[in-house]
């Protein structure tokens, strides 16, 4: 049989074949697309950290990229954080609820930017019959409770055990004598991260070395919790900054699930106006979040203000404990940052 190769077979093949030769390539490439996105390790909810921008809100500004930016490149996250993201839902406010339902599905999300002043869309008759409003903070917390932290504690529903109570305890099982005064026991740290990446399987943690080194890591990390909340707690005690009770009562009979506590932390409470340090904090927060307030009087300027903007944590099942805390650690970066 003659089986020479010859330009005038091949020319003849690829004339004729070309669409079978195209077709199984594009196969070939398939098929290894699929296996390698099939066995890549995917991120976990803990490893992605993701700020919001709620639609009422202004654009995301300046001042609010470039911290994020520096937090990470500084190595203010903890080594568990390896990518940090922002959803500016102002930009595209027609599509929140799709985004928001589809992101609270799959554990996406951390911290949510938001202010607790009234949300016009909102208006119901209170029990006194008179005209009100639920705030924006309210009106998410009515759509998106379930995956809200609450802030202060209810015993009577474990689900809803305050996140700084749950904080206080993780940081209190590692502290001996307490987070405030006492001494980080770091062998525990190491035996539990241990623990942790035999049982999860982390692939980032295969050699010796690369164990030992995130030990180091895991130990600088609840250090910076507990820093955050000593830091947090100074603030809240300063009252520069404050819970903002919630409530999404509107009255309305048919309503089986009712919200109401401290959900929501305000970042720049209108109250403290007249203290000395408030004009510049709350000029400078407005860099990072704002929103348009309309002018009362005609022939006014509308005007941008961070005043009353709130911070929501994001709460899910699923995540792992301890990790939540990263929230704790940006927020208290940004009121820093603020106070400069």
């Amino acid at each position: 049989m003659d089986a020479k190769i010859t330009k005038k077979r091949l020319s003849s093949m690829l004339t004729y074949d070309w669409l079978k030769i195209v077709g199984v390539a594009l196969a070939v490439i398939l098929f290894w697309t699929l296996i390698l996105t099939m066995t890549a390790t995917r991120l976990t909810p803990a490893q992605e950290f993701i700020v919001y921008n709620y639609a009422c809100n202004n654009n995301f500004g300046d001042g609010f990229y470039r911290h994020y930016d520096n937090m990470k490149k500084n190595g203010e996250f903890s080594y568990e954080v390896i990518k940090n993201d922002q959803f500016d839902l102002s930009t595209n406010p027609e599509y929140v609820h799709t985004m928001l339902q589809g992101h609270t599905a799959v554990d996406m999300g951390d911290v949510m930017f938001i202010p607790g002043v009234n949300d016009a869309s909102s208006k119901f008759t209170n029990a006194a019959n008179e005209e009100d409003y639920l705030t924006y903070a309210e009106t998410f917390l009515r759509g998106y409770g379930q995956y809200v932290y609450r802030l202060d504690n209810v015993s009577e529903n474990p689900r809803q055990e305050g996140f700084f109570q749950k904080m206080e305890s993780y940081l209190n099982g590692y502290y001996d004598g307490g987070y405030e005064n006492g001494t980080l026991n770091e062998e525990k740290v190491k035996t539990d991260f241990a623990a942790r990446i035999q049982k999860n399987k982390d692939k980032r943690f295969k050699t010796a070395e690369q164990i030992a080194q995130g030990k180091i890591d895991d130990v600088a990390r609840i250090q910076k919790y507990r820093d955050a909340l000593v830091s947090f707690n100074s603030y809240l005690e300063r009252g520069i900054v404050q819970f903002e009770a919630l409530s999404t009562d509107t009255n309305n009979p048919q309503d089986i699930y009712i919200l109401s506590g401290n959900y929501a932390i305000n970042l720049c409470p209108s109250n403290k106006s007249g203290e000395e340090y408030f004009a510049k904090y709350a000029e400078r927060l407005s860099t990072f979040v704002s929103y348009k307030v309309k002018a009362t009087e005609e022939g006014g300027d509308d005007y941008d203000t961070a005043e009353n903007m709130c911070a929501m944590f994001f709460y899910y099942a699923n995540v792992e404990e301890g990790f939540q805390y990263e929230s704790l650690v940006y927020l208290n970066s940004v009121i820093t940052e603020c106070l400069k």
